[in-house]
């Protein structure tokens, strides 16, 4: 049982980016100060150079890898230290996937997890985000969030041996679902639950909260923290991640779309009418109750 894996969980457009800018400034460098390419410590684990050092383990099914029931028979294979490739004790990974089982094959184990943080952020925040991220109406979004069966292609940089027609896909389910498979599961790993709205306005609060999660359930010893996190706060500021995106661009922005666009809460109030809150905060009740965001 190695525990190699940190999973920074999250449902699309709920600050996830944030954590990896934050996480990464106060991992990787020796003063906090934050730039794009840290990001790069930080992968997604959707990515399909995962897959693609399997193939000969895959065999037939590599082209039926679009069908989650077979994809998620692989899905813990993969995830293995040796096949991830890494030497380093553990290594965080970005996902937007739940934390479900398909066919009783899971996403991950508790055996590959070294801990957790889960990020929420207010739901009819996330439409709003979502919307603008994929090009749809926010009755689209709604849809998207709303669908049991909701999944995303992963992403193909290199080593590209998959067409749309069999590229595999995180299985997302609805967004309230989404949040009950990572936050209420009774695994022997710390799980820390952050809410995007206090990463964003609670930001000095909640990177402290972050770091001290990691020295007093892991053992971890920070050099310079203060300091660090003076030069986090600073160089993690959204309008300079605007200034920069716009600037040079930023890998994980859809084309033509702008990745950084708002990062502030309660847009919805101005945005979304009657009908649609009323339908989010109906689909959601529970969750959104349990997290104070009603």
């Amino acid at each position: 049982m190695t525990k190699h894996i940190f999973w920074l969980a999250s449902y699309p457009k709920s600050g996830n980016t944030l954590l990896r800018a934050i996480l990464s400034s106060l991992f990787f460098t020796e003063n906090g100060v934050f730039n794009f390419k840290l990001l790069e410590s930080i992968t997604s684990f959707e990515d399909t150079y995962f897959v693609s050092k399997m193939k000969k383990l895959i065999g037939n099914d590599l082209n039926k890898l679009k069908s989650t029931t077979i994809f998620y028979k692989y899905l813990l294979k993969i995830q293995e230290k040796e096949n991830l490739g890494f030497k380093e004790d553990f290594k965080f990974f970005k996902t937007h996937s739940g934390n479900f089982s398909i066919n009783n094959n899971f996403f991950t184990s508790e055996e590959n997890t070294r801990g957790i943080i889960y990020i929420i952020r207010d739901p009819r925040d996330v439409c709003i985000s979502w919307a603008n991220h994929t090009s749809k109406t926010f009755n689209e979004s709604i849809e998207f969030m709303t669908n049991d069966l909701a999944s995303l292609s992963w992403i193909e940089r290199e080593n590209k041996i998959f067409d749309i027609e069999n590229k595999p896909s995180s299985f997302l389910s609805r967004w309230d679902k989404h949040v009950i498979s990572w936050t209420s599961n009774n695994w022997d790993c710390p799980l820390l639950v952050l809410k995007f709205e206090d990463l964003v306005y609670k930001k000095e609060e909640t990177i402290k909260v972050i770091a001290n999660f990691f020295i007093d359930r892991f053992g971890f010893k920070f050099n310079n923290l203060d300091n660090k996190i003076v030069n986090i706060l600073e160089t993690t500021n959204f309008q300079k991640f605007k200034k920069t995106e716009l600037k040079d661009g930023f890998v994980e922005a859809q084309a033509g779309r702008q990745f950084f666009k708002s990062g502030t809460k309660n847009q919805w109030k101005n945005k979304l009418s009657k009908e649609q809150i009323i339908k989010i905060e109906e689909k959601f009740e529970k969750i959104m109750n349990k997290f104070n965001y009603k």
